[in-house]
């Protein structure tokens, strides 16, 4: 094992030990939202091994962690803390060391810096991807999704982009989605996630799910639970919860782009994500509004309409530019 992961290893050690004990000081409790929030790896270690320490409940009659958890009932009120932490660490020392052993070699390596799957679209690509739990995924143009391997929960991270997720009924395991600070967490359902620079949405089209925000910002809510039919709005610390026609939303799914009085601007920039030519509006006809179905990956269509509908018409020069008629 590397020198960096040996010291991920102690650093969740002992923090799956203090913790243990119970609960962390304000201070503390600071310190260690800091870590997790320092790099993505050390959440999923921590998350590993506190899944891995649950599935292993047997080995609490283990007497080498008998003995060190009498050890630390005993300590001295001085030295009790320390003590116990130490101990507990050992434990999960002793813990995540036997099963590496059982399991081979690289277990612990695995553990420590556990390997997402990378599932990535170009530019005009959807994918979609069947998840070992039986759920299915399906990717839009220029998306990434990391998928771990199913423990105690099923893992997500939407790194970039949207996808939309029909998820498998498993009510022992819930379906978790990490997008930037928020998590999106599912049973059983039909969900929608868009991410974008400065905001990300969320279109529930069966079940409920849950969302979450590590770190709420003005006021916001941390937490909200939706219903189907739904679609939340999160931009710049502000959530929006409304009703929405969840076909409308989750067109892009099928291929095909659905607009409702939408400005032109906002038309041409959504089919700009499928489309490496690009597509400009004029400023004078920028605000002009249009309600159109739209395949997703072809601009070509999108232009023809608005010359149809007399709104701009197609101007000189490469790609594909509107302007006054």
């Amino acid at each position: 094992m590397s020198a960096a992961l040996q010291e991920r290893a102690a650093e969740v050690a002992e923090w799956f030990a203090r913790r243990r004990t119970g609960p962390l000081t304000p201070e503390d409790q600071v310190a260690f939202q800091a870590w997790l929030d320092a790099d993505p790896g050390n959440r999923e270690a921590f998350e590993a091994a506190s899944d891995l320490w649950s599935d292993y409940d047997g080995l609490r009659t283990d007497p080498r962690l008998m003995r060190l958890r009498e050890e630390a009932r005993g300590a001295v009120s001085r030295h009790r803390t320390r003590r116990m932490v130490g101990a507990i660490a050992a434990c999960a020392v002793l813990v995540l060391g036997g099963v590496a052993a059982w399991r081979g070699a690289g277990y612990l390596s695995g553990l420590i810096a556990p390997q997402p799957t990378r599932y990535a679209t170009r530019v005009g690509q959807t994918m979609s991807v069947g998840l070992p739990d039986g759920s299915l995924a399906i990717l839009d143009t220029n998306s990434e999704l990391r998928a771990w391997a199913p423990g105690k929960t099923r893992r997500l991270e939407l790194v970039r982009g949207r996808a939309f997720f029909k998820v498998a009924k498993d009510p022992t395991r819930p379906f978790v989605v990490r997008v930037g600070d928020h998590s999106v967490t599912a049973l059983g359902t039909q969900f929608d996630v868009d991410l974008r620079p400065r905001s990300f949405r969320v279109v529930l089209s069966e079940g409920r799910v849950r969302v979450k925000s590590d770190h709420p910002a003005g006021g916001a809510a941390s937490s909200v639970d939706m219903n189907a039919g739904y679609q939340l709005v999160a931009r710049d610390g502000d959530w929006n919860l409304s009703r929405t026609d969840t076909r409308g939303a989750e067109g892009w799914v099928s291929g095909r782009l659905v607009f409702d009085d939408a400005p032109l601007s906002a038309i041409a920039a959504e089919l700009g994500r499928y489309s490496t030519v690009p597509i400009t509006v004029a400023p004078g006809v920028a605000d002009r509004r249009m309600s159109a179905v739209l395949p997703a990956k072809d601009p070509e269509a999108f232009v023809a309409s608005v010359e149809a509908q007399g709104l701009a018409r197609r101007g000189p020069g490469a790609g594909y530019a509107l302007i006054a008629p």
